[in-house]
């Protein structure tokens, strides 16, 4: 019998696989998605306003089987959609974070939404300080195709005239809640900007999903689709087409090569059954996040790539770089003490942002290189965080607590790390996972560099508190853990050179034409700025490279 061909194979449907499933069913290809874990429905996996005390473990899940390592990404609101058994080993010396949604959507189901776009300051960053490599392109090239997304998703936010954080076509921004009006007077002061962030949360209907209802539950999926996820934008659209077949608890193990070292398909587990399955297309697209894409293709070995498939240049898997998290400052504002609480938090969303203000007109100004940018949080969220510090006991308690509820404030930075030779993905020799398939090893450490903003940031966020009459109460130790952000990059970075680079700007990989990398791995560097709709846009942009090559004839149809 006569084996079933695609055009092509896409491993992974969060933020690039769902860009690239949308794009080439669109355009007519048949297309086979593969995906680690399950499908979601939002009736049944999502919060549907049920309050933690409605829960039987007040959302923390079973204590039997919920990962510790996890935290609180696995809720009992979507139970198991988070990963338990598929690890991951770190060198000697390394610390790294590494949880992966395996529901189809990805992280793209409880991202946080923050969508600024990269501009020319990130992508010739090398040629300002002299660390790394520039991009292989401008942002002439690319803008046109964040509008393309922006108009897709709906991005709320308001025009700003900052070069470093280019301007798109936006909804209406949130507006600002109380203390965000009081600590802006206070970032003023101090000179730093306080505005509204970019975020792919809707401030009016769109693409027929509601606006945004302020219910709170962002972070464990959105019960109307209020905010962009594959699931309820790209997905319906892909298999509206009848184009798609998606294929759940999926586990990529490696891409299959033709007798000339070309991609020819994909082995996959099926995690049901355990038993492996071969799939086979024209063209190949991983986009599986950042490590795993490189590990997929590391373990992916045949005579023609003994290191890995697509990995002359030596540099798959190098150039891991992440976004250093931390809490920056934390204090209170007294002028709102005993005020009644109002649900001015429950957005559970970035509104706003204090985007990067450092080394703008001399890229060596600071003690650093580069920049960071800042979220601030405050108002009466579901559960007030400060209520585990606050004295007392019984109705002096709930006294206390109730009249500091609206005043709490706090600051995390984003930070890019640089690109170093000792950050990377290899294979571990030894360790495997429960299917057998080789893990992928990290080796990790922050840069000095970006400790230096840290401590930056520390400073600078005491000074907003205090220049706003807030009163300051201090900042975490220690940043968060390597891989925390879920932001990491560098491991397929594109460029020019087939020497030097895994990639070329279009995410093809050099040796091997039909196969693509659709993920945050092609970034040559991270910026100040979150990587998600800068997947899409590059995304869009690549999958479109690939529609002209099948156009062609480059590559032949199915």
């Amino acid at each position: 019998m006569a084996k079933q061909e695609y055009d092509v194979i896409v491993i992974g449907t969060g933020a690039g696989g769902g860009m690239a499933m949308k794009t080439l069913c669109e355009a007519g290809l048949k297309v086979c998605a593969l995906n680690a874990g399950r499908k979601l429905d939002p009736e049944k996996d999502f919060r549907n306003h049920r309050m933690p005390w409605d829960m039987k473990y007040r959302s923390f899940g079973d204590p039997a089987t919920r990962s510790e390592s996890i935290g609180f990404m696995d809720s009992e609101y979507v139970a198991g959609v988070w990963d338990h058994e598929i690890k991951f080993t770190t060198a000697p010396g390394s610390k790294w974070f590494f949880p992966r949604c395996l529901a189809v959507g990805g992280k793209t189901n409880f991202w946080g939404r923050s969508s600024a776009r990269f501009g020319d300051i990130d992508f010739r960053a090398a040629s300002l300080d002299g660390h790394g490599v520039d991009w292989p392109l401008t942002y002439a090239e690319i803008a046109p195709y964040y509008s393309r997304v922006e108009r897709m998703i709906g991005v709320a936010s308001s025009v700003q005239n900052r070069p470093s954080n280019p301007d798109g076509e936006y909804l209406p921004p949130f507006n600002f809640r109380c203390f965000d009006n009081i600590l802006a007077k206070g970032a003023e002061k101090v000179g730093v900007p306080y505005l509204h962030d970019r975020i792919a949360q809707l401030t009016r209907d769109h693409e027929g999903h509601p606006a945004c209802h302020f219910c709170g539950a962002c972070t464990t999926g959105c019960d109307t689709g209020s905010f962009f996820s594959t699931h309820w934008r790209f997905l319906p659209k892909a298999e509206a087409t009848k184009n798609l077949e998606l294929r759940t608890n999926a586990l990529a193990k490696d891409i299959l090569v033709d007798e000339n070292g070309m991609a020819k398909g994909v082995a996959y587990i099926d995690r049901g059954t355990k038993q492996e399955v071969e799939v086979y297309g024209r063209a190949v697209v991983v986009a599986a996040t950042c490590v795993e894409t490189a590990r997929i293709m590391l373990n992916s070995k045949s005579r023609f790539w003994p290191n890995g498939i697509a990995n002359s240049s030596g540099q798959l898997g190098r150039n891991l770089c992440d976004h250093l998290y931390g809490e920056s400052a934390r204090g209170y504002l007294p002028q709102l003490l005993g005020q009644p609480s109002f649900p001015d938090g429950v957005g559970d969303n970035t509104i706003v942002w204090m985007p990067r203000w450092q080394n703008l007109k001399n890229p060596k100004e600071e003690s650093f290189v580069r920049g960071y940018s800042v979220y601030p949080y405050g108002g009466c969220s579901e559960y007030p965080w400060y209520a585990m510090q606050a004295e007392g006991f019984g109705s002096s308690y709930k006294r206390e607590v109730k009249r500091r509820y609206p005043t709490p404030v706090s600051f995390s930075i984003q930070a890019p790390s640089l690109p170093l030779d000792t950050n990377f993905v290899d294979i571990d020799p030894e360790a495997k996972d429960p299917y057998g398939i080789p893990l992928a090893r990290i080796h990790f450490q922050w840069d000095e560099n970006v400790l230096k903003m840290w401590e930056h940031s520390k400073k600078v966020c005491a000074d907003v508190i205090r220049a706003a009459g807030g009163v300051y109460e201090g900042s975490a130790d220690e940043p968060a853990v390597p891989g925390w952000s879920l932001h990491d990059t560098g491991t397929c970075r594109m460029g020019n050179d087939p020497k030097k680079f895994v990639t070329n700007p279009f995410g093809q990989t050099h040796d091997v034409p039909n196969l693509y990398a659709c993920d945050a791995s092609i970034f040559p560097s991270p910026t100040d700025k979150t990587t998600t709709i800068s997947i899409m846009t590059f995304t869009l942009r690549g999958c479109e490279h690939m529609l002209e090559d099948f156009r062609s004839g480059k590559l032949k149809r199915a």
